[in-house]
């Protein structure tokens, strides 16, 4: 029969202690060799840093940054959508790619009164305008292209029809159709709406005249038109002759 294995003999008392002794002697050299000459290591380390980045500062590079989009238009023409975020890919020495982060490029583009509703605009490196001060090149743009939609704001003026329903009282009879002053106003609004208007109306009532002439104030009907127009209203001058009974 195999007698079972036996414990291990307890280590002493005092060999413990020489044991925690040794231990925490060993680490306190080892803090004190840290510490020592703490100051003059930190300045190593902080010298070499300033040298890595001194030498990274003159060594090309090339970084994605941030451009500003500058779309020059007149007052007719208001954006839609949103300018999308727009990156160059600019190549140059590390100190003048940082002065892009705090000046950052642009990119010009013209929106001429006479485009369509949307707009589609390529954008090349070519058009990308880097600050004076940065000695470096753009080499690529992302997205190549954007699509935005615009809305066009155009004025004309057209003639004014009237919608009034005149009668005389039976002592007049009416002389003709009333004069309408102005003859026609301007019109303002999306280009697609006031292109194809060819007309305004006066608002719908019906007027009785007791004088041979009149004058009334009329305002423009401008319910479903999505337009605004000057003047609001206009004038009828109504002419009316006496009526001859035998």
């Amino acid at each position: 029969m195999v007698p079972p294995p036996s414990s291990p003999a307890p280590v002493p008392t005092s060999q413990r202690q020489q044991l925690g002794a040794r231990a925490r002697s060993i680490e306190q050299r080892l803090q004190s060799m840290a510490m020592a000459r703490l100051p003059l290591k930190l300045a190593a380390v902080f010298f070499a840093l300033v040298l890595w980045l001194a030498v990274s500062a003159e060594e090309p590079t090339e970084e994605w940054v941030d451009v500003r989009i500058a779309l020059v238009h007149d007052s007719s023409i208001t954006l839609v959508d949103s300018v999308p975020p727009v990156q160059a890919l600019v190549v140059g020495r590390g100190r003048d790619l940082l002065k892009l982060y705090s000046t950052l490029p642009v990119l010009r583009r013209v929106i001429d009164a006479d485009t369509a509703t949307r707009v589609t605009l390529s954008l090349r490196p070519g058009d990308v305008d880097l600050p004076s001060n940065v000695d470096a090149r753009v080499r690529d743009v992302r997205p190549a292209a954007m699509s935005l939609r615009v809305r066009i704001t155009e004025s004309r003026r057209v003639p004014v029809r009237s919608a009034v329903e005149i009668s005389a009282d039976s002592s007049l009879h009416l002389v003709g159709p009333p004069n309408v002053e102005p003859e026609s106003i301007e019109v303002r609004g999306s280009r697609d709406v006031v292109r194809k208007l060819n007309a305004v109306y006066t608002e719908r009532r019906q007027i009785e005249v007791h004088d041979t002439v009149s004058d009334v104030l009329v305002p423009i009907d401008t319910a479903g038109l999505r337009l605004r127009v000057s003047p609001p209203q206009v004038k009828l001058h109504i002419l009316a002759a006496p009526t001859h009974r035998p």
